[in-house]
C-alpha cells in the first residue's frame, strides 16, 4: 500500500506543490480535487473517491494538504501521515502559510522526497531529516493573510499572534539562542440552555512543544499536583478532571502518578506531549443570555454576553444568531460605545454578525436588534431565530485549569542559558446558545 501522489492547494485552486511517486496519475488531479470540493461544498468530506483514485485531505493555513492513492489504506493511517508531513513542513520553513510554501517549494520537494519513496513511507522524524536536507528556508517577513472561503469549513485565522521566535526553522537553531517553547492548548465545546444549563460540555486539549534546545538536553515538567485522572478524587476542589490522556512516546511517565511530573527529552522541531480530554465543568469563558419578543410582523431581540475570565485577561468574540429566511430588515444597536465592536446584518446568509475585538473579563456587553417580517399568518415561533453561536480565541486562559507548574531544563551549569516559555489558548470548538 503507497501513495500515488501528494498536493498542496490553496483555496483559490492553485497548485503550490504536486508530487508524482509512482507515476500513476496523469494532469490534472489538482483540478479533479478542487472541483470535487467545490461541488460539495460544506457537506464535502475529507476522503473521497473520484475517477477511481481516492483523495485524502487536511486543512491547515487556509491550504488543502491532499493524498491520492489507488490501494484501500486505512484513512487513519494516511491522515497521520498527512499530518506529519504538515508538521515536518511547519519545523523546517518555522511558518505554515501560502507564502512560505512558494518561497520554500525546492525545500518543500526535498523535504517530501525524503520521507517518501516511490509512496513508501521512509522517515518521518525531523531531526533525521535535518541531517539529509540542505537546503535552507527563507522566512517570509510578513505572513500572508488571506481571506479565502474555506472559513466554512471551519478554518478562522487566529487572532492570537504567536512569538514570532517560536516560527523559527530547523536549520537556524544552530546561530540562535537556546530556547523551548510549551503551549497548552484547549478547545471547548458547549451547549447552553435558556433556562440557565450547561446541556454539553467537553475539552479537548493538548500541551505542544517545540523545541530550539542545543544538545537536546531532558526536560522535567509538572502539571498541576491535585490534577485527577479517570474520576479519582482530589483534595484539592479547584483540580482539573480528566477523562482521559495519552502522552507522546518518548515520555518518561514514571513520576507522574505520584507528582505529576513527566521526563521527556524533546527532539527539534514541534511534537503533542500529552493530549488529553474533558466532559463535563461549569467554569466557562461566557455566559449568554437571549431574549425574544415576536409578533406576526416584528421581533425584538436582545442578546447578552458576559465575560467570565478574570479581569486582566481578554479575548477576541464574533457572536452569529441565524435570522428566518422571511426578514424584510434588522436594525442593530449596542450599549456600549467600544470602538473595537461592531455589528451587522448579513443578507446572503441571513445572519446577525457581533464582532468584538477585545472582550475583557469581568465585563458584559449587549446587543439589541429590531427584526422586521414579510406579513405571517400567525405569530413567529422562537424556533425560528438561532442558535447563537460564539466564536472566540482567549490567550492565557486555561478553561479547564491545567497549569504547567514549572519546566525546568536539565543541563550542565556551564552551558549555554536557557529560555523557556508557557503560554496558553482556548479557543471555541462548537459554543451555542439556543434560544
Amino acid at each position: 500500500m503507497a501513495l500515488s501522489q501528494f498536493l498542496v492547494i490553496s483555496s483559490r485552486g492553485d497548485t503550490l506543490l504536486c508530487r508524482s511517486l509512482r507515476g500513476e496519475c496523469v494532469g490534472g488531479s489538482a483540478e479533479e480535487f478542487y472541483s470535487a470540493i467545490t461541488e460539495r461544498g460544506d457537506s464535502a468530506v475529507p476522503m473521497f473517491k473520484r475517477s477511481g483514485m481516492i483523495y485524502y485531505y487536511v486543512i491547515r493555513s487556509g491550504l488543502y494538504f491532499v493524498a491520492t492513492t489507488t490501494f484501500d489504506m486505512p484513512p487513519s493511517f494516511v491522515f497521520e501521515l498527512i499530518n506529519r508531513i504538515i508538521v515536518t513542513f511547519k519545523d523546517f520553513c518555522g511558518i505554515l502559510s501560502e507564502e512560505s510554501l512558494r518561497r520554500n517549494f525546492v525545500l518543500a520537494y526535498e523535504i517530501l522526497d525524503e520521507m517518501l519513496d516511490f509512496g513508501y513511507v521512509q522517515c518521518t522524524n525531523a531531526s533525521k531529516l535535518k541531517q539529509n536536507v540542505s537546503n535552507i528556508a527563507m522566512v517570509p517577513k510578513q505572513q500572508n493573510r488571506l481571506s479565502n472561503p474555506l472559513r466554512a469549513a471551519g478554518v478562522v485565522n487566529p487572532k492570537t499572534v504567536p512569538c514570532t521566535v517560536s516560527q523559527r526553522p530547523l536549520a537556524s537553531t544552530t546561530s540562535r539562542a537556546s530556547e523551548i517553547f510549551v503551549d497548552v492548548m484547549e478547545r471547548l465545546s458547549a451547549v447552553l440552555g435558556a433556562d440557565d444549563t450547561y446541556r454539553k460540555v467537553a475539552i479537548e486539549g493538548q500541551i505542544q512543544i517545540k523545541s530550539y534546545l542545543r544538545g537536546r538536553p531532558p526536560v522535567r515538567i509538572a502539571l498541576n499536583e491535585g490534577l485527577i485522572i479517570n474520576n479519582r478524587r482530589s483534595k484539592l476542589s479547584n483540580a482539573p478532571v480528566l477523562d482521559y490522556c495519552s502522552f507522546h512516546q518518548s515520555v518518561d511517565t514514571g513520576d507522574f502518578e505520584k507528582e505529576r511530573v513527566v521526563s521527556v527529552t524533546p527532539p527539534e522541531g514541534e511534537f503533542i506531549l500529552m493530549s488529553y480530554r474533558i466532559s463535563g465543568g461549569d467554569r466557562l469563558p461566557f455566559k449568554v443570555k437571549a431574549s425574544l419578543e415576536t409578533t406576526s410582523e416584528s421581533a425584538q431581540m436582545t442578546i447578552t454576553v458576559y465575560s467570565t475570565m478574570p479581569q486582566h485577561l481578554s479575548a477576541s468574540v464574533n457572536v452569529i444568531c441565524p435570522l428566518p429566511s422571511f426578514v424584510t430588515n434588522v436594525s442593530l444597536s449596542t450599549l456600549s460605545k467600544d470602538p473595537g465592536q461592531s455589528s451587522e446584518y448579513k443578507t446572503k446568509d441571513r445572519s446577525i454578525h457581533w464582532t468584538i475585538k477585545r472582550f475583557k473579563g469581568c465585563t458584559g456587553m449587549v446587543l439589541k436588534a429590531s427584526v422586521g417580517f414579510e406579513p405571517q399568518k400567525s405569530k413567529v415561533s422562537k424556533r425560528e431565530f438561532g442558535p447563537v453561536n460564539v466564536t472566540f480565541e482567549a490567550p492565557m486562559f486555561s478553561v479547564s485549569n491545567v497549569q504547567v507548574r514549572y519546566l525546568r531544563v536539565m543541563q550542565a551549569p556551564n552551558d549555554t542559558p536557557t529560555y523557556r516559555w508557557v503560554r496558553y489558548i482556548t479557543t471555541s470548538n462548537s459554543y451555542l446558545y439556543r434560544l
